[in-house]
């Protein structure tokens, strides 16, 4: 089969790859459709550890099933699925708990097995959920990156939050707004340094839209909101300034949700936290629950990717790699390929 190799370091190809072959429990899929994720581009660009080359990458993915493996029951051949990402031993306290995103001993596609970024993927049976048919191949893609947007809220305790704000408008950044906006937030702010994702927000129904490079964002903030500043804000960068500022833009009571990654050590201002008792939560990965409210969303139209995704053929993968790691695209902030 027809695969893009993460061969070397800095180096994606095609290539032709023996086809996988299902263990008892897995099924084998035909692609319809695999997201370009963030943290794929992140690992190629850092040569980070935990993406050693070879492998196939690709985990945010859909497509019909093929061949089932011994003992598959729940699943036939021609069903159409999306796949959660994360693969979970579910026998750990973590499983047991219902955690199962943080099982230590999780399987993640394109990590530790054969990713997507290809004609044919291997899956367990137990991570697939049925695709509606109102449910495209592009928004199947898309199912992983949503159910995290929709983690996100099903962490935040502030209830009813009205003024919602994301940092960060790549593929995280917009699902968390429009997410948000389906829960009944009536204002939704962006803050991003590229002029084009600005825009990709607003025609989401983001209003104020903020520029650090040339706004004072907390000011601006403060000046929008009449000094109530907002319910919550999502940091989808991880950046040691962005996560700062996630803080330093939440209201007393408000609370400050990171999910992105790009770094390690932050600064906070410690008495804002305490004098306002304002919460800072992690969000990682996702969970069922997450996974079958994000096809929900889709099936009833409540998400709009239109404005924002682009489709490719497999063939023009790693063009669009080094496009995306040279510099964000104005036409698109998300990238699909089409195998």
């Amino acid at each position: 089969m027809k695969a893009l190799v993460y061969s070397a370091w800095d180096t994606l190809e095609v290539r032709d790859v023996p086809g996988p072959r299902p263990a008892p429990g897995d099924v084998v899929l035909r692609v319809a459709a695999v997201g370009i994720c963030g943290s794929e581009l992140e690992a190629v660009a850092s040569r980070s550890p935990r993406r050693t080359p070879p492998v196939i990458l690709g985990h945010e993915f859909c497509g019909e099933v093929e061949e089932l493996g011994p003992g598959v029951q729940d699943v036939k051949v021609g069903d159409r699925v999306a796949a959660s990402s994360v693969i979970p031993c579910g026998r750990c306290r973590s499983c047991r708990a219902g955690a199962t995103h943080l099982c230590p001993q999780r399987q993640i596609f394109g990590m530790n097995r054969p990713g997507a970024f290809a004609e044919r993927v291997a899956a367990p049976a137990s991570v697939l959920f049925p695709l509606p048919e109102r449910v495209g191949p592009l928004e199947g893609a898309l199912i992983e990156p949503l159910a995290n947007a929709v983690h996100v809220w099903s962490l935040v305790t502030v209830r009813f939050p009205e003024v919602v704000v994301a940092i960060g408008c790549g593929a995280i950044g917009l699902l968390a707004l429009q997410v948000a906006r389906a829960g009944g937030a009536l204002t939704l702010i962006a803050v991003d340094t590229n002029e084009a994702r600005l825009q990709m927000a607003h025609a989401v129904g983001a209003e104020p839209v903020f520029n650090p490079t040339r706004q004072d964002v907390v000011a601006e903030l403060r000046d929008s909101t009449r000094g109530a500043m907002a319910d919550v804000v999502v940091d989808a960068v991880g950046a040691g300034v962005t996560r700062r500022a996630a803080v330093e833009m939440v209201r007393p009571g408000g609370e400050a949700v990171w999910i992105g990654l790009h770094g390690d050590a932050t600064e906070l201002p410690g008495r804002e936290v305490v004098l306002g008792e304002r919460r800072i939560t992690g969000s990682y990965a996702v969970t069922a629950r997450d996974i079958e409210t994000a096809i929900g969303l889709f099936a009833h139209h409540r998400i709009d990717v239109a404005p924002w995704v682009r489709p490719f053929t497999l063939d023009e993968g790693a063009r669009v790699f080094r496009e995306l790691l040279t510099a964000p695209p104005a036409e698109y902030a998300k990238a699909v390929l089409m195998p």
